[in-house]
């Protein structure tokens, strides 16, 4: 007798009038297979919904099974809706990574956080970074076979000895076999290198980013970012900060091979994250050096982005408003040195006054300046100490990068309400982008002239 198959992929909603709701399909019901198939996330699912016809076998929550059969002669869409895109559970990172982000978050978050991943299904689905190195060859045929492109992978060094001490492994397959077999199959790839001062930076980065575009056109692009040390890293490797000098002559390396690349093949593929330029105290590139911003899920390029947005939006500005209106722009570190030529144009319009807030990274450590890991406490603090020298004004705005994905709550917990409820005005969450700053403040006065 066969075991029975225990499935995680519960139907969360089903479309109205759709052919799963009419064929009595609800939610709460789970998905057993789809052609006699076990459905292990999103992608067996909508793989094998598209056959020319489908069958599901659903348990209800009593246990009992029912199958139902679809015609797709005409339309593959079923109308049901999960909320996991994995239903087999999400796959470990098995490393011990010296930089781990999450290995440095402080007690006491929510458990989710956490969590470490390393699933090559998220990094199709969601462009999340994988290391690869707990992928079986069950597992590479898979994205070979389905054609599950692009991946983003965490590459930080094509010498596997540096890489197993940046992935603090005694032991991994050799990175360039694996991806030069991805490119032989023309999988695509993004890839990222987190860089460690004194372990992967200098010769050992523009050797990385040389072997890396051997695999061009496959391996599409090359994001090198620095390393992220928070305030809480008692009990792990000592590392360095990247430093100006470090973060200039990393450039260098950027720089140097983008021409290289440019020269031969129109692109620059290698980009060097917006940080670097802010800790060398160099002005960001032009968008011309970014291409289509193939890294910019990875933060590269959005100053870049926000300052020609606002260059577009600056002659349509209004000349005045026509009520006095004062709004503090909360922001991080690095996002002040961006956002501030915008906020000194916003305050030459007659009755506007917007005062920019950087906010200090308390709770993660002064060497974390990136606006997305502001929490709300820091937020919070902030605001209280410029209430000393005035109030914050008519209301606050914040960007939406500091946000939870699809919540209104930062990575400490605090909402959006509970800011504004503290410091006693609304709060305005804005997208992250010069027209989410515009828009967040003047469309509330629609006679501004």
């Amino acid at each position: 007798m066969k075991p029975i198959i225990q499935s995680r992929a519960k139907i969360a909603w089903v479309d109205q009038g759709s052919r799963a709701d009419e064929a009595g399909i609800r939610p709460g019901d789970l998905l057993v297979s789809v052609n006699g198939h076990p459905v292990r996330d999103i992608i067996d699912y909508e793989y094998h919904v598209s056959s020319p016809e489908t069958s599901l076998v659903v348990q209800r929550p009593s246990g009992e099974r029912v199958e139902v059969v679809f015609s797709n002669d005409y339309d593959p869409r079923l109308g049901l809706g999960f909320d996991e895109l994995v239903f087999d559970g999400e796959k470990h990172c098995a490393n011990k990574c010296i930089f781990c982000f999450i290995d440095q978050l402080p007690e006491g978050m929510r458990d989710s956080l956490y969590f470490k991943d390393d699933d090559y299904r998220l990094s199709f689905l969601q462009g999340n970074f994988v290391t690869l190195t707990n992928m079986g060859e069950t597992d590479l045929r898979r994205i070979i076979d389905m054609r599950l492109a692009p991946l983003y992978i965490s590459v930080h060094s094509t010498d596997d000895m540096i890489r197993r001490k940046l992935l603090g492994r005694k032991q991994t397959s050799p990175i360039m076999a694996t991806l030069g077999r991805l490119a032989e199959e023309r999988i695509r790839f993004h890839s990222q290198i987190v860089l460690v001062p004194g372990v992967n930076d200098g010769e050992a980065l523009a050797r990385t980013i040389r072997d890396l575009w051997s695999l061009w056109p496959a391996c599409v692009s090359v994001g090198v970012v620095p390393v992220g040390l928070t305030a809480h890293r008692q009990g792990l490797p000592e590392l360095a900060p990247v430093s100006a000098e470090v973060a200039r002559s990393t450039l260098e390396i950027v720089h140097s091979a983008q021409k290289v690349c440019a020269s031969r093949a129109g692109t620059h593929f290698v980009y060097g994250a917006d940080e670097f330029y802010y800790l060398a105290s160099l002005p960001f590139p032009p968008a011309d050096a970014y291409d289509d911003y193939p890294q910019i899920e990875n933060g590269i390029g959005l100053a870049r982005l926000f300052c020609d947005e606002f260059g577009e939006l600056e002659s349509r500005l209004p000349v005045s408003v026509p009520t006095d209106l004062s709004a503090t722009v909360v922001t991080g570190v690095l996002g002040a040195r961006v956002i501030r030529d915008a906020c000194d144009a916003l305050n030459r319009i007659r009755g506007l006054d917007v005062r920019l807030l950087p906010v200090r990274n308390r709770f993660f450590g002064d060497s974390v300046t990136v606006s997305g890991l502001v929490v709300g406490r820091d937020i919070i603090e902030s605001l209280h100490e410029q209430a000393a020298r005035g109030n914050p004004g008519d209301f606050v705005v914040i960007p939406d990068v500091m946000l939870r994905r699809g919540e209104t709550c930062f990575l400490d917990d605090v909402t959006v309400d509970d800011i504004a409820s503290d410091v006693g005005v609304p709060v305005v969450v804005a997208r992250t982008s010069a027209r989410g700053l515009v828009e967040s403040i003047l469309p509330r006065w629609p006679d501004a002239r």
